[in-house]
């Protein structure tokens, strides 16, 4: 019967869906639910996100002694000046563009038939992983109290992945024939982390120096890139599944077609 099977019988009977149909939903079917809210995800996403670290960062030096004279007393005063210093790095990150044929992929590790107590309502908890492969490209400049030391360009792939734990309730809704599937999802946890990492270029620079300069760059974008997104994502991903409640939904002969795989 799977989650939607599941999810129509229990509309139909007014109950609760329980027992063999509950443990008939498979992970085909809770795959199928978690690309299609991927997908959905995906469209509203801005299709890059830009960084950086230290940008612009100054040292204030002395730049001499200001004199003058008042009366017969000589007074001075020491100058000091801002100048570029340090090391500065800027970045972007880049989404797979929407020509790119379901570029995410999506691992289902488990399917749990559960029944909310509140609502009487079957719905399941799914444990899940997303990898998205994104692209960046970043710009490093070193600076020495004021003297442009080098610029260098460093790009190249990176792979994120969420793992979440979710439950999903799915439901017909009969004001259409033949019913649309309204999705209810609801995020329990969610995690981020960088799930590969490879530098493809870094200009002008070749051998350890490139491979040291992709270690820079995968300890910069863990830290201002995967940490910031993964700071409240549970969160932020129930607030955005709020906002597309009136969107959240699929009609029947799509999602058959979903689960046929001939078609």
């Amino acid at each position: 019967m799977g989650l939607a099977g599941a999810s129509i019988a229990s509309a139909q009977s007014g109950l609760p869906v329980t027992g063999s149909a509950a443990v008939d939903a498979t992970s085909a079917d809770a795959k199928v639910a978690v690309e299609w809210l991927v997908d959905h995800g995906l469209q509203r996403l801005p299709r890059s996100f830009d960084g950086d670290k230290d940008w612009g960062d100054t040292k204030k030096v002395w730049s001499g002694v200001k004199m003058r004279m008042d009366g017969l007393e000589l007074k001075t005063h020491r100058r000091f000046r801002d100048v570029e210093h340090g090391r500065w790095i800027k970045y972007q990150v880049n989404l797979p563009g929407d020509h790119m044929a379901r570029p995410v992929e999506v691992r289902i590790h488990q399917v749990v038939p559960i029944v909310e107590l509140s609502t009487a309502q079957q719905r399941w908890r799914i444990d899940s992983s997303v990898l998205v492969p994104m692209t960046f490209t970043a710009q490093i400049q070193r600076w020495s109290l004021g003297v442009k030391l080098f610029s260098v360009t460093v790009s190249g792939e990176m792979k994120v992945r969420m793992d979440s734990s979710a439950t999903i309730g799915i439901y017909a809704d009969y004001a259409k024939i033949p019913p649309d599937l309204i999705i209810d999802p609801h995020v329990e946890r969610a995690t981020l982390r960088l799930e590969r990492f490879e530098v493809e270029r870094v200009s002008h620079i070749g051998g350890d120096a490139a491979e040291a300069w992709g270690e820079i760059m995968q300890e910069v974008l863990v830290e201002r890139f995967v940490k910031a997104q993964d700071d409240r994502l549970a969160q932020k991903l129930n607030k955005s599944i709020d906002k597309e409640r009136d969107n959240l939904k699929i009609s029947m002969s799509s999602w058959l077609m979903k689960l046929t795989p001939n078609k």
